[in-house]
């Protein structure tokens, strides 16, 4: 459906980093979309697994904070 809609980017955020999240980040990674992270709008049960994810994957996508995010969106107007 978001191919359908000409959809090119993805921003993710959620909770379960170390399930959920990286599994959408490395779907959609590959099917073809730039995905963005929101590290600091993710979650997982301890530290260290949040951690773990994050650096797991993190060549299937573009890591920022909400901070970041929030300011590239509103330079896009």
């Amino acid at each position: 459906m978001l191919g359908n809609l000409g959809v090119r980017y993805l921003i993710v955020t959620g909770v379960l980093t170390d399930q959920c999240i990286d599994s959408a980040v490395r779907d959609a990674c590959d099917l073809g979309y730039l995905v963005s992270l929101v590290t600091d709008a993710c979650a997982s049960l301890s530290k260290a697994r949040q951690e773990s994810a994050l650096a797991n994957n993190r060549g299937y996508c573009r890591q920022v904070t909400t901070e970041a995010m929030r300011e590239e969106l509103a330079r896009l107007g």
